[in-house]
């Protein structure tokens, strides 16, 4: 591929993290992350043992404690079925507490749940298993045994398996390693003052998605915030009936697939009104490239890498080839780059 690679304006300030980075075959990469999901998450749940970790759509209230002692309990249950480190586990429950236990069962496990997209039919939810290889598929009453946690895996061991559909359709397979996926932590946290103000998040996407689980759960809970239920069976929610029922709250507008880890450019709210079709400026490392003939002019297709950003589809190296060159990621939309380094969609953005 031939790029043109679009330089960035640092102007927004509250998006440059204050945690050091250096650059890894030409990406970059934070420095001192923790070295998987289960052992950060675990941290953030003896921190934050009595606060409340989650609301759900009725609202029942768990803690931090009660939690991690059920999702625990959900882990030994999986090791005595014989799931072990790397195992992948289908979790194929609806948003609420169940699919918070065993999602994090499986991690505690040393697993690595495999996350299908909410418009599979049960027929696509076979092939997903049956194509990321899954040892078990948690769509019922959770196993539960001695609690159990397995801290042992590296930064760039597989931590989470999204299956998304392609353009045409098919559904693939978004391989995101423990540092993909705490960068997007890292970046989501600090972009939002999580470690200041954790506070509430209204969950608007199902936690099968990297926006509702990446982008939304995982940051929360890392930082002791509490998870909130925007609606039963999450579902998204209309962005109008979320303004209406949280008129305090703060709203950000943003871009990312789970390719990009779920995110991978915001728009700072000083910035709306002067850049009202922008969907953001890259930031928590991630960089932007056009590809095509007026990529010189600022125009064409979109391209990120970053520390958050997939090494690829699991088991279909042609869509890997075809999406991922060199780091780089082809999103495939169509955009414009300013000056200042605000992206605006030349055709709708895929979010």
């Amino acid at each position: 591929m031939s790029l043109a690679v679009v330089g960035i304006s640092t102007r927004a300030d509250w998006l440059q993290s204050e945690r050091a980075m250096h650059r890894c075959g030409g990406i970059l990469h934070y420095d001192d992350l923790e070295p998987c999901l289960a052992e950060m998450l675990d941290r953030s749940a003896l921190r934050y043992s009595q606060r409340v970790a989650a609301v759900d759509a009725d609202g029942h209230t768990i803690t931090y404690r009660d939690l991690w002692t059920e999702a625990a309990k959900v882990a030994g249950g999986l090791l005595d079925q014989g799931v072990g480190p790397a195992d992948r586990v289908l979790v194929h429950h609806p948003n609420g507490f169940e699919w918070l236990r065993a999602f994090l069962g499986v991690v505690l496990a040393g697993g690595v749940p495999v996350l299908p997209d909410p418009t599979c039919s049960d027929t696509e939810i076979d092939w997903m298993a049956f194509d990321s290889g899954a040892v078990l598929i948690l769509d019922g009453p959770l196993p539960e045994g001695v609690p159990f946690l397995d801290g042992g895996a590296s930064p760039d061991e597989l931590a989470l398996l999204y299956y998304v559909r392609g353009c045409g359709g098919d559904l693939r397979g978004v391989e995101l390693t423990n540092r993909n996926v705490l960068s997007t932590i890292e970046a989501v946290g600090h972009a939002m003052d999580l470690a200041d103000e954790p506070g509430r998040t209204v969950i608007t996407a199902p936690l099968s998605t990297a926006v509702g689980c990446s982008v939304q759960l995982l940051p929360t809970l890392a930082f002791g915030g509490t998870a909130v239920a925007a609606g039963a069976r999450g579902t998204r929610v209309p962005w109008r009936h979320l303004r209406a029922s949280f008129p305090a709250s703060r709203c950000i507008r943003g871009w990312g697939v789970a390719e990009t880890g779920g995110i991978g450019l915001l728009l700072p709210s000083e910035h709306r009104r002067g850049h009202p079709r922008s969907v953001g400026v890259p930031f928590g490392g991630i960089e932007v490239a056009l590809l095509g003939p007026e990529a010189e002019q600022g125009r064409g297709e979109l391209l990120c890498r970053g520390p958050s950003v997939a090494r690829g589809y699991w088991n279909n190296p042609a869509a890997t080839a075809e999406m991922f060159d060199d780091g780089w990621f082809r999103t495939g939309d169509q955009v414009s780059i300013d000056a200042a380094g605000f992206v605006n969609p030349v055709a709708v953005l895929v979010s």
